[in-house]
């Protein structure tokens, strides 16, 4: 997919744009001006233009990515009464951090629908499929993974999932460790250490609030 024409890129982009963009509408007292990509390759730069409530217009960089959200999960052994996570190259810091699996809620291999990009990451990074299912977010609710990014993310947590003798493969930019039977304690000081991915550990901390109320910890 990365070795389409850069015409295609740019299609995609903007398609992938407008569909983020029209699942939300601006506060009161704020007006979208204009919407430009000014960049376009696997994520895309736009240039936001927005009217302010004082009536100045701003002109933000906006990153926009392919796909309709993005999906991430927390993955627990009830038994062991500790996680499976990753450990990756994150490349804008240029450090091995940990992290959870996650990715992108892809129109053509998703249908957008988060629930079922969670498993396929599940499946890709873990290596596990299947156990019962916890959305951590409230009711339809996702998040913006920040300021300046249009990505929406939901979280999740599995409890038991089971191994896959043979797994959906990594996408080719990924090389990831799997890291299973990590305690609590660990994931916290992994989080308090800077050693963890911010969004990973988010999805951590709504995860292990929702093991004690499970009286799973």
């Amino acid at each position: 997919m990365r070795n389409l024409a850069i015409i295609s890129i740019a299609a995609i982009a903007l398609l992938s744009f407008a569909s983020n963009s029209s699942v939300s509408s601006s506060p009161p007292g704020y007006e979208i001006i204009r919407d430009k990509v000014v960049y376009s390759r696997w994520r895309s730069i736009i240039s936001r233009v927005v009217r302010m409530p004082n009536g100045k217009e701003v002109d933000y960089d906006i990153v926009d990515q392919k796909g309709a959200g993005a999906s991430i999960v927390f993955a627990w052994d009830s038994k062991s009464k500790t996680a499976t996570i990753i450990k990756e190259y994150n490349p804008g810091c240029d450090k091995i951090l940990a992290g959870l699996a996650a990715g992108i809620v892809e129109v053509d291999k998703h249908g957008s629908d988060y629930d079922i990009a969670a498993r396929h990451e599940l499946e890709e990074e873990c290596h596990l499929s299947g156990g019962t299912w916890h959305r951590l977010l409230n009711n339809d609710a996702s998040i913006a993974m920040d300021k300046y990014v249009v990505t929406q993310i939901v979280a999740y947590l599995v409890i038991d999932p089971v191994k896959v003798e043979h797994p959906k493969p990594l996408d080719e930019e990924e090389d990831i460790e799997i890291v299973q039977g990590v305690r609590v304690e660990e994931i916290m000081e992994m989080i308090r250490a800077g050693e963890m991915n911010c969004i990973g550990g988010f999805a951590s901390l709504l995860a292990i609030e929702k093991l004690r109320s499970l009286n799973e910890i």
